[in-house]
């Protein structure tokens, strides 16, 4: 089956799709969706190897959208952005409890650092 990589893409946006496309994501182990440019994340409550230097480079200094999405695009986008614009930059991280958003807040650290 087809996964659409920004549910803005979905050719039907219903609630029935937008949740059938981020689970075919998910059982493709592809855990980041993205909502224009939100990141929807997914607890995979296992380790991913998408978290190392090698990833970290890869979304260096690109644009939302040509790369798959992840957690380190939201982050590098942020810092040129503040770079580029001079101003403080936000990034909200927000779900229920056990969503994983201290690990989330941890990539996006490691990412800037």
């Amino acid at each position: 089956q087809e996964d659409f990589d920004d549910l803005c893409n979905l050719p039907n946006l219903t609630e029935t799709t937008l949740l059938e496309n981020l689970k075919c994501r998910f059982l493709k182990h592809r855990i980041y969706t993205y909502a224009g440019s939100i990141l929807i994340a997914i607890n995979p409550f296992k380790f991913l190897p998408i978290y190392n230097p090698k990833y970290v480079k890869m979304y260096e200094n690109h644009q939302l959208g040509k790369l798959e999405p992840h957690i380190f695009a939201i982050a590098d986008v942020a810092y040129h952005t503040m770079l580029k614009k001079r101003v403080n930059q936000c990034i909200v991280i927000s779900g229920e409890s056990g969503s994983g958003k201290t690990q989330s807040t941890n990539f996006l650290i490691h990412c800037l650092t």
